[in-house]
């Protein structure tokens, strides 16, 4: 979840996809790990849009 972040002006990675563009490794528990990365990267694309978070 710590890589879920905007690397690209309106572009969000999240799960494996994020480790993968930071190198970091797999994700542990890959189905928990994604549900959050996931949900973080929905709080993000709020913020970006405007819509609180």
């Amino acid at each position: 979840m710590g890589n879920t972040r905007e690397v690209h002006p309106g572009l969000i990675v999240a799960g494996m996809t994020a480790n993968a563009v930071f190198g970091s490794h797999r994700m542990g528990a890959v189905f928990g790990g994604m549900l959050l990365s996931g949900r973080r990267a929905a709080e993000l694309a709020l913020e970006l849009l405007g819509a609180g978070g």
